[in-house]
Parts: structure tokens; C-alpha cells; sequence
């Protein structure tokens, strides 16, 4: 690969990663149905199961869902995708985001084999962190 596709790629992810974030919190707060379009069918959420992951001590991060988090951090993780791009800022940066998202990546996983739970959203956000560590260690 050619050294601009990295930043597209990664940004691609992250985008991903919102969009199942998104998701997760729509569903969990009643916005969205688990059955919404745009999502595909090995992704969704089933009823009920998913969404009481929310009341575990795996299921928040300082009092807030995790994909809580995932909204805010894969936007601001596009913004250093960009600044990387053009940088200003050092690929290594986004190695160690990438690093520590898939560190909680790995305690969530623990925590939906802990509960027994299969969340594929949840999994599809693992899988999505993991590309990622694997795509901005490539940039490097």
C-alpha cells in the first residue's frame, strides 16, 4: 500500500466505529430500532440482551456507556488521523490511541465472555479497533 491510502483506511475504521457507537447508544436510549437499514443484519443488537450490558460493571467507563465514549473518541480520532495526514502531528500518536482503545477493547471482551453475552455490535467495534491498531501500526 501506498503511503496515502493509510490515512483513508484509518478514517474509514473510525468512521465505522462511530457508526456502531451511534448505534449502540441510539438503540440502548430508544432512538433507533435494532432493526434500522443502515445497519447490517450481523451487527444488530438483539432485544433486550445487548442493551442490559449497559447495566454491568462492564457495560460504562466514569459513569457513561461505553459507546458513549466511542461517539466522542472516533470523531476525535479522525481530527489526528488528518493532523497525522499532514504532519503535524506524529503517526505514533495515533498508535497510542489505537493501543489503548483496543486495551478496553480487550477488557470489554472479557467482560461479554464474563457475562455470556454475544453482542455483535459490541464485537464489530472490537474488530474495528483491532484493524485499526493493526492499519496505523502499517502507517508507521
Amino acid at each position: 500500500m501506498s503511503q496515502p491510502i493509510y490515512p483513508i483506511i484509518v478514517a474509514l475504521l473510525a468512521f465505522a466505529g462511530w457508526a456502531f457507537s451511534f448505534y449502540f447508544v441510539s438503540v440502548t436510549t430508544g432512538r433507533l430500532t435494532p432493526n434500522i437499514w443502515w445497519m447490517p443484519p450481523f451487527c444488530r443488537m438483539s432485544e433486550g440482551s445487548c442493551q442490559t450490558l449497559v447495566e454491568t460493571p462492564y457495560g460504562t467507563i466514569l459513569g457513561r456507556p461505553n459507546a458513549f465514549w466511542g461517539t466522542l473518541y472516533y470523531p476525535m480520532f479522525i481530527v489526528v488521523i488528518a493532523a497525522a495526514a499532514l504532519d503535524t502531528v506524529d503517526v505514533g500518536v495515533l498508535v497510542g490511541l489505537a493501543s489503548l482503545a483496543m486495551i478496553i477493547s480487550l477488557y470489554l471482551l472479557w467482560g461479554l465472555y464474563r457475562l455470556r453475552t454475544a453482542c455483535p455490535v459490541c464485537f464489530a467495534t472490537h474488530a474495528v479497533n483491532l484493524l485499526i491498531l493493526i492499519t496505523v501500526m502499517g502507517w508507521r
